[in-house]
């Protein structure tokens, strides 16, 4: 017996359905970054939502048996819901496997009792819990027939909180501030019960008062003054009640003050969670984006250059302050470590980022991001930043696709402008001019253009207003060929054409590109 549970337990482990069911049960109802958990999420809280709002109806309504089927059809969701938090809660399975493996290893008797009971305990953990509970109150249909019973329902409203991520960090102030909440309430208990205690003992007995029939009178005075309420259902009429009244009420003033002050901070320390944590979730989302180490005027430059042709963008930094000048400036933001492998991963190096450029000032951090992000992907495109020219080997052989040397460039451009001024203006005047609108730019050669297999020089460049500069061809390891026009030259799949000329020329010559109806050069072959 014992041995046929332990290989049933190895056959789940083996189970590729049983993991991936699990997991996917275990991300729709725990994972909050998980994609469809938002979906399930609406779903719950729109039954939790229209269930409580059919017991409103009811009140004053005739009640209709289609709302009792809708009413059974939420609660065998609810505990199939419930079942499933107590499956993944912990794996039954791995216990076992990792018990008997021990046993194995140490050549000792393995007691299945006791792997059973260690996984049982860990169930009852969570349902002892308190949402666990609060489930189990809103599922219950036992109290459905029993209308006294039926207010237990708003328990559902408590449900609302696994799915709604706001109220959950709310709740973590109460958890991070509990010493000083507790101490708040104990405080506030000795002196509702000095309180009580006092009026009920002056004011309790037979005609004193006659609205302070009992104690528990007695502590709904105290419970009502101290909050400042006040209803005036009961008033102190001895000289010894209006004195603890004075102290109920300055204590009351002192616990609001003090409890306001304690969520506050606790609130504002948690804003800055939150909004790290909606960052994340908005990295994750984005997808093809290219990563900015550093913020920086070079970045800023770079960034405003990057939305011209609709990059999608997200900047990193270790400086908060440079983190909160790019969020002004309504930019994707987040702080941290680009040197950290961990945090590279977790802002989608290895996923979803395209290329990252490191920017620092130091070339021993944008050596150390490079070799991150090599490391965690290998097809990444990697740009960086490189002052010092001893550096650049290093960050090739870390994996760097491109340097750039700011030092080494300034000195071109000043040769460049000092040797050949006339020609110089012109190129920057042609490139720079935004009134010009002419542009530097790569036409790439996909699947599906007529022009693949024709020869360079039957495009004809001149009717756009375009000049070839040269063609990078991806077949011989991107070599690049120099104004190919007086050599023949077959376009091929995957080919970049680097040309130079206006943007709606170039955009026009893209798109016939895909159309020999327009293109001269394809009726010659």
């Amino acid at each position: 017996m014992k041995t046929s549970i332990v290989k049933f337990f190895y056959f789940l482990d083996n189970s590729s359905f049983y993991t991936d069911f699990k997991a996917f049960t275990k991300n729709i109802l725990e994972n909050s970054k998980y994609k469809y958990k938002k979906y399930f999420d609406f779903f719950m809280i729109f039954l939790v939502i229209s269930t409580i709002g059919i017991l409103i109806y009811e009140v004053n309504h005739p009640h209709l048996a289609l709302f009792d089927n809708y009413e059974y059809a939420a609660i065998i969701i609810f505990i199939i819901e419930w079942l499933g938090r107590l499956w993944v809660y912990n794996d039954t399975r791995k216990i076992v496997i990792q018990d008997y493996e021990e046993s194995l290893f140490l050549a000792s008797n393995y007691n299945l009792k006791n792997s059973i009971k260690k996984a049982f305990n860990e169930k009852l953990k969570f349902i002892f819990s308190p949402m666990s509970i609060i489930d189990l109150l809103a599922i219950l249909p036992a109290y459905r027939p029993l209308r006294v019973l039926r207010i237990f329902l708003l328990f559902r409203l408590f449900k609302i909180l696994r799915y709604t991520n706001s109220l959950k960090e709310f709740l973590h102030i109460f958890k991070e501030r509990k010493f000083e909440l507790y101490t708040l309430v104990i405080l506030s208990t000795v002196v509702i019960f000095f309180g009580s205690t006092i009026m009920f003992i002056y004011e309790g007995p037979v005609g004193q008062n006659p609205n302070v029939n009992n104690f528990f009178d007695a502590v709904y005075w105290s419970l009502i003054t101290i909050s400042t309420v006040g209803y005036g259902d009961i008033v102190p009429i001895t000289p010894e009640g209006k004195f603890v009244t004075l102290i109920l009420v300055i204590n009351g003033f002192l616990v609001i003050a003090f409890s306001t002050s304690i969520l506050t901070t606790a609130l504002a320390e948690r804003m800055e969670h939150i909004k790290q944590n909606r960052i994340e979730s908005e990295v994750e989302k984005l997808k093809e984006f290219i990563i900015i180490c550093g913020y920086r005027t070079i970045s800023k430059s770079l960034i405003e250059e990057l939305i011209k042709i609709k990059k999608k963008i997200l900047i990193v930094d270790e400086n908060p302050e440079k983190i909160a000048l790019a969020k002004e400036q309504n930019y994707l933001a987040v702080c941290g470590d680009c040197t950290d492998m961990d945090f590279l991963e977790k802002i989608g190096v290895g996923k979803t980022a395209v290329t990252i450029i490191c920017l620092f000032e130091n070339d021993a951090i944008n050596l150390s991001a490079v070799l991150g992000a090599r490391t965690l992907d290998a097809n990444i495109k990697i740009v960086t930043l490189v002052n010092n020219i001893e550096v650049e080997s290093k960050l090739k052989l870390a994996g760097a696709n491109f340097l750039i040397n700011p030092n080494q460039i300034s000195a071109m451009v000043a040769s460049e402008y000092i040797g050949q001024p006339v020609a110089f203006d012109a190129l920057y005047g042609i490139l720079l001019n935004e009134d010009i609108s002419a542009e530097v730019d790569e036409i790439e050669i996909v699947e599906g253009m007529q022009i693949i297999g024709f020869d360079i020089n039957q495009i004809d460049f001149d009717d756009y207003n375009i000049v070839l500069i040269g063609v990078i061809d991806t077949k011989q390891n991107h070599k690049f060929i120099f104004n190919p026009t007086n050599i023949k030259y077959t376009i091929k799949q995957n080919d970049i054409l680097i040309v130079i000329g206006y943007k709606s020329s170039i955009k026009e010559l893209k798109t016939n590109f895909f159309n020999n109806k327009f293109l001269k050069v394809q009726d010659e072959k």
